[in-house]
């Protein structure tokens, strides 16, 4: 490496250094930490801080927080590093820890650019609480200006659920960039609010914000939300007006958004003109088809996506399972299983709680139960997809004995295990069992979930036939709960 015969120079080691973070070039970083090793130069404080740096840019997490942890003089800066990598890299706990003990070493006090990755970690962690006292901070430090805090701050208060405390901060932001309005279209749209989202959207174009690739991302699935395609197409002609269909993030987008509209006609041509596709491309086609009632399209698009050397993910592998439970395909199921095991991909939870499904829909609860076996059994998912083929196979005395066994694992049920073993006490009829189950609900909390309604329609139809008395314990035990 020709960067290496520049003698012992600390301070054209760190340019070199910070040139190669820039360039997020972690081979040649590794040669260089190297070299400084062998130099006897590692002792540098200023170095190692540049080495941290540098990996931190490089996202090399183990080694930047390695040499993190034996600075003796950290800078703001190197926190602030730090705290980014760890935010940006899906470490979001690490990231308030790290600032937790920055405040508790006194070292440094925390500027406009701690803020922003530590606010990013509590949204993540749906820390509202600590995120709400870290935006006092920012507004005792005099930050509460500064676009990046208040755009993390907007971000965090939609991750939370919080849209109110989210359209207080935009409402008050003297500058709103083309982030700060994405940020409001994405949270309304991900919180189930996609009118919201369009009316942020149009106040965005009447104020003559240019939108971007991520407006794009961010508004079509409230479009896709809202059924509404004729606004979908115009976006999709802002796209091409604008140059932005280049982006892999935006041709996705609008192929989910014809998806979902039940344009298949459209999806199907849009993906003929993308020169390029990838696994969520596949992904979304094969599941646009099962979402409207084509499953054997959807398998027949799985040979195309292979022909073009796109291998399945986990996600594809689940749609395509539920399209072979759909269609009562056990041998395409089994050959899915097969590959699943050749890529391990068995162990995802998303392709064991398809398998499950699929196996039970082609009445082989036998071989639902191995594929369950085979879980880790300490997530809710699994148990609730056995449950449902239980009852799908007319096996509710099964159903019932499991989620017993459910709860002796201390695995916590969920509305979606309701609604799979609900049916079960309707196929059985039994006031003893259904009164069991009622006192359960009560309970847990779960009675006056809206679902709980047609479990007692459900159990009240089956139970017609019982005698009058028993007809009248059913009704006065529904009154009492209602």
């Amino acid at each position: 490496m020709a960067q290496l015969r520049l003698g012992a120079n600390p301070t054209i080691i760190s340019s070199l250094l910070l040139k190669y973070a820039a360039a997020q070039s972690l081979s040649q970083a590794k040669q260089l930490h190297a070299y400084i090793i062998t130099l006897g130069l590692l002792s540098s404080s200023k170095l190692c801080s540049n080495l941290v740096t540098t990996y931190a840019q490089c996202n090399y997490i183990s080694y930047a927080s390695k040499l993190f942890a034996k600075l003796p003089d950290r800078s703001l800066f190197s926190w602030n590093i730090m705290m980014r990598m760890y935010a940006r890299n899906g470490r979001p706990y690490d990231a308030v820890k790290l600032f937790v003990n920055m405040l508790a070493s006194g070292q440094s006090q925390p500027d406009n650019f701690t803020y922003p990755p530590v606010i990013k970690a509590c949204g993540d962690l749906s820390l509202i609480e600590m995120g709400v006292g870290i935006h006092g901070k920012t507004l005792m430090a005099g930050f509460d200006s500064d676009p990046f805090v208040q755009n993390s701050l907007l971000a965090m208060y939609m991750n939370c659920g919080e849209k109110e405390a989210a359209e207080l901060v935009f409402d008050t932001m003297q500058e709103r960039t083309v982030v700060s309005w994405n940020t409001m279209i994405n949270g309304y749209s991900r919180n189930g609010l996609a009118k919201k989202a369009l009316m942020v959207y149009n106040r965005m174009k009447d104020v003559n914000v240019e939108p971007d690739c991520a407006t794009i991302v961010s508004i079509l699935p409230a479009c896709a939300s809202l059924n509404n395609v004729e606004l979908g197409r115009e976006v999709h002609a802002l796209v091409q007006e604008k140059g932005f269909w280049g982006s892999m993030d935006v041709r996705n987008a609008i192929l989910d958004m014809y998806v979902k509209c039940g344009q298949m006609e459209e999806a199907r041509l849009l993906v003929n003109a993308m020169n390029e596709k990838d696994v969520v491309t596949w992904t979304t086609l094969i599941n646009g088809y099962i979402l409207n009632g084509d499953a054997r399209s959807a398998l027949t698009i799985c040979q195309m996506m292979l022909y073009e050397g796109v291998k399945p993910n986990s996600v594809s592998i689940a749609s395509l399972l539920t399209a072979c439970a759909t269609l009562v395909f056990l041998n395409h199921g089994k050959c899915l299983h097969a590959w699943a095991i050749r890529q391990n991909l068995e162990s995802e939870v998303i392709v064991e709680t398809a398998l499950i499904d699929m196996y039970a829909k082609c009445n082989h609860v036998d071989l639902s139960c191995k594929v369950f076996m085979k879980t880790s059994k300490k997530r809710t998912v699994p148990w609730n997809a056995v449950l449902s083929g239980f009852i799908h196979n007319g096996l509710a005395r099964e159903a019932i004995q499991l989620f017993k066994q459910m709860l002796v694992e201390e695995i916590q049920p969920n509305s979606a295990t309701l609604n799979s073993l609900l049916p079960a006490y309707a196929i059985l009829a039994d006031l003893q069992q259904a009164m069991n189950i009622h006192s359960y609900l009560i309970k847990s909390g779960f009675l006056y979930k809206l679902e709980v309604t047609d479990f007692y329609v459900g159990i009240c139809s089956e139970m017609w036939s019982l005698n009058w008395q028993a007809q009248l314990k059913v009704w006065m035990l529904m009154c009492r709960s209602l």
